[in-house]
């Protein structure tokens, strides 16, 4: 049936998708045209385009030539997120421009936790916008649009508009309203409603022949009830000037980027990284999703398979570093006032994580009925992991408060850390002091039981180390003898029961042999300085036997670590940077910089990294685009030119070197 499932092949490279967003949600576009995950109007939405986990179930929304062996080629418009794709053969070319329309990128005033996300700002509604245009020649192009309401769990109806200005898509108390603007100009355009195998998602195709100059313009919007969804339809969106749009878009963008301060060899891959984390801000409240996407697998065929659409403390204030490097602080100043608009009595109740409006109820739950992306189940949405303790969360909120302070921050907006601010950050330092002798699940979120991780009591002392300087700097109230003490034995009982004196290496946890790449941030945050023999150590044993052949760096080797979980997993693209970070630190800046050069051949062609590398295959794992692999891209290059910097100067001596870069960081 023609438009339908012409795909050859089920699942395409995680890494090839293009991904576009609107700081509200994001959805990922093929090499083909086909979106084939969606969540509107925001990120936490129930998908009703998921083809990227069940190939057949899953609904997508395809634009492009009806010949499907025409490949098409993607590229972002300069200094954007604004996608193209271009398809061209010996008759004609097409090209494929989606965007998400933005008004501003301005990420102050946020508007609080219950914003009514489905409007912006001037009412309208948020929307996927989609313009194809023949610049050359002609060519057959179709059009396929199903929707699969509620991760395709409901059944959907598809009512068309009269006269080809669009069609209603209702399923699942989700209700899609698509605008089609152009198709009257054209004699060829056809449309009707086609259904396969007699499932639930019947789809809409249109089949139209573009000619030299010719286009169609698609807009998608979400309604609350389908008589909203048919007021899209029929008047607002077929009102909206979205050339306007486009251009607006364009210029909110570029003038946005054009406040990065990095400039260096790596500026393309650092702009588009931090593009792409700009994209997983949510534009109401603040926060930070940790990736736009939910359930792609870290093992193919495995169960290793999380819903990231949600805010970690730990990954937004990493985020927050990477975007104050860079000079962007509206970010972090959104982001503390979230965090302090959280519903927590004490530390004992702050969770790890939360929904983008502060949601604290994340369950988990399985999708039996989707197949999984590569038939790797299950599928789950929700996180069963804001139930865990991770005691590393406290130092890591509490770092993201000191480098925003430390960069200015509450300066550069006329305010001051003193009040409830600092009650939050005191009752945090004081929870950790109480605590930090306790076991956790750690970084990675075992589910194989509570222990003594190294990671989690190294950034116990950050948060007391933090704690400590700010009130000493700015005089603030503070038990200043009792956190120093609590400091001082943290750090002593770290070096005592976390260092393997025969493996010579921190391990994964107090009286084990096992190591965890997580150790590799210890003189990122300061605790341990580069050069020191115990951390030059650990760096040697980690690059000896936990990276593959290409250097590149498990987080842990799954066969040795009971994590709870059955299967393996690939590299950490982040850990990996993580090493580049401690060669360039050690005053190894070529061994850094062919590592980091190495790596960055394994983006996508978009510049875009999911979360891991198989070994073996090269394959893209895990969710896309992944935060935490950016942010650590970031800082790498950054450390890198400041290594590069100081090599060039009068430190000849890599360890004098090493020394002057750790007082940088």
């Amino acid at each position: 049936m023609a438009g339908i499932n012409t795909r050859n092949s089920n699942y395409l490279p995680i890494n090839s998708y293009g991904v576009i967003g609107d700081c509200h949600s994001a959805v990922l576009i093929a090499p083909d045209g086909s979106v084939d995950w969606g969540c509107l109007p925001d990120f936490d939405s129930p998908a009703i385009f998921c083809r990227l986990l069940d190939s057949e179930r899953g609904g997508y929304f395809q634009i492009g030539p009806t010949e499907a062996t025409i490949p098409g080629a993607q590229k972002y418009l300069r200094g954007s997120n604004v996608l193209q794709t271009r398809f061209a053969s010996v008759a004609g070319e097409i090209v494929l421009t989606d965007f998400m329309p933005v008004e501003t990128l301005s990420a102050w005033p946020y508007r609080g936790m219950n914003n009514n996300t489905w409007a912006r700002e001037d009412g309208s509604c948020h929307c996927l916008v989609r313009i194809v245009e023949c610049t050359h020649g002609e060519m057959s192009v179709t059009v396929t649009l199903k929707a699969s309401p509620n991760y395709a769990a409901s059944p959907s109806e598809v009512f068309l508009a009269p006269d080809n200005i669009g069609a209603l898509i209702s399923g699942g108390q989700q209700h899609v309203g698509l605008a089609i603007v152009g198709a009257n100009l054209l004699p060829s355009f056809t449309m009707s409603v086609q259904q396969e195998n007699k499932e639930w998602h019947p789809a809409l195709v249109a089949q139209v022949t573009l000619r030299e100059g010719e286009r169609l313009l698609f807009a998608l919007g979400m309604g609350r009830t389908l008589q909203a969804a048919r007021r899209l339809v029929e008047n607002e969106l077929q009102q909206r000037n979205f050339d306007a749009e486009l251009a607006q878009t364009l210029h909110c963008w570029r003038k946005w980027i054009a406040n990065c301060t990095y400039q260096g060899q790596y500026q393309d891959s650092v702009q588009r990284s931090v593009l792409a984390l700009k994209m997983l801000t949510y534009a109401p409240t603040g926060a930070i999703v940790a990736a736009p996407t939910a359930s792609l697998p870290e093992d193919l065929g495995g169960v290793r398979n999380w819903d990231y659409r949600f805010t970690w403390l730990r990954d937004a204030t990493f985020t927050l570093y990477a975007f104050n490097v860079l000079g962007f602080t509206e970010e972090a100043r959104a982001f503390t006032y979230w965090l302090r608009g959280l519903s927590y009595a004490d530390g004992e109740d702050l969770q790890i994580m939360y929904g983008i409006r502060g949601e604290r109820d994340l369950t988990e739950r399985e999708l039996p009925h989707l197949s999984g992306y590569g038939d790797s189940r299950p599928v789950r949405i929700g996180n069963g992991a804001a139930d865990q303790k991770q005691l590393d969360v406290f130092g890591e909120v509490l770092d993201c408060i000191h480098i925003y302070r430390r960069q200015g921050g509450f300066e550069l907006y006329g305010e001051t850390l003193e009040g409830p601010l600092w009650s939050m950050m005191r009752m945090l330092v004081d929870h950790v002091c109480d605590h930090w002798q306790e076991t956790d699940s750690g970084i990675w979120e075992v589910r194989g039981g509570a222990r003594h991780f190294v990671y989690s009591k190294v950034m116990c002392w950050v948060a007391l180390d933090r704690g400590v300087r700010a009130a000493q700097q700015l005089n603030l109230e503070a038990d200043l003898p009792h956190w120093l003490m609590v400091r001082d034995q943290i750090r002593a009982d770290i070096l005592t029961h976390g260092y393997n004196t025969t493996l010579g290496a921190f391990t994964q946890s107090y009286g084990d042999s096992v190591l965890d790449a997580s150790n590799l941030l210890l003189p990122l945050v300061g605790f341990i300085p580069p050069d020191d023999p115990r951390m030059r150590s650990t760096v040697d044993r980690i690059m000896e036997k936990l990276t593959d052949e290409r250097g590149f760096v498990f987080r842990y080797h799954t066969d040795v670590a009971d994590d709870g979980l059955t299967g393996s997993e690939g590299t950490f693209s982040m850990c990996t940077f993580w090493l580049v970070d401690n060669l360039a630190m050690q005053g190894r800046v070529d061994e850094a910089r062919s590592l980091f050069e190495r790596l960055l051949t394994y983006a996508g062609k978009l510049g875009l990294f999911s979360e891991e590398i198989d070994a073996h295959s090269d394959m893209a794992l895990g969710n896309y685009p992944q935060a935490f692999t950016h942010i650590s891209l970031i800082n790498s290059a950054n450390n890198l030119k400041k290594a590069e910097m100081l090599r060039k100067e009068q430190y000849t001596d890599p360890v004098v070197a090493a020394i002057h870069l750790q007082k940088q960081l």
